[in-house]
């Protein structure tokens, strides 16, 4: 029962794009927490404020930015074939409005350009080094090349057909008998042809039997 209602959660494009999203944020909440209360010792304020705030603030941004990435990604027509181009536009792109929603919310509207500008170059920059350390370059597998007259058999205007060596044996096949049945017509004809000359020639030939028996007295 456990296992068929976590499947259903898996199926679920809901829970697909919030559960991940709040693991990321969860994530950068912590690190933000850890760090806003680093800031807070060194300057000898209150320690907890800071981490607190600096811990909501990185968990809406990083379950927001997450959010909005998995969404840019689902709308393309092949989710799992994206193109280097494509998954840095996600990241650029969720990083922006992340942290202009998360600045606007959190600071207000004075630092809503800055902070889009900042997350969106962020985004760009994390997508590269995921790409330089993690991301596997695409093996592309190259097949035959194909031959002028290949290519020249696919375009529309042109009256070319390209046919495989199976196909032209076929139709030689196909050709073979039609001249065996066209040999065999001929063949009939021709045994006709004979057997109406003999019989002319064995008419011609009782003739002047004819004649002759007829001219006795």
């Amino acid at each position: 029962m456990a296992g068929q209602q976590r499947m259903a959660n898996v199926n679920d494009p809901v829970t697909a794009a919030i559960e991940p999203a709040l693991k990321v944020g969860a994530a950068c909440g912590t690190a933000g927490f850890l760090f806003g209360g680093t800031v807070g010792i060194l300057k000898g304020s209150t320690p907890f404020l800071f981490a607190t705030a600096s811990g909501i603030q990185t968990f809406a941004l990083g379950s927001s930015f997450w959010t909005c990435r998995h969404t840019f990604i689902q709308t393309r027509r092949d989710p799992s074939a994206l193109t280097t181009s494509e998954l840095y536009q996600a990241s650029g792109i969720s990083g922006a409005v992340s942290g202009g929603l998360v600045a606007l919310v959190t600071r207000g509207r004075r630092n809503v350009l800055p902070a889009t500008l900042m997350w969106g170059l962020s985004g760009l920059v994390g997508q590269a080094t995921y790409n330089a350390f993690y991301a596997k370059p695409a093996v592309v597998v190259e097949g035959p090349k194909e031959t002028f007259w290949e290519r020249m058999a696919k375009k529309s205007w042109t009256p070319i057909k390209y046919v495989t060596n199976d196909e032209y044996a076929e139709m030689l096949r196909e050709k073979m008998l039609k001249i065996d049945v066209e040999i065999a017509v001929l063949d009939d004809k021709i045994a006709e042809l004979k057997k109406q000359q003999a019989q002319e020639e064995a008419a011609v030939a009782s003739a002047p039997q004819q004649s002759d028996s007829s001219a006795l007295p």
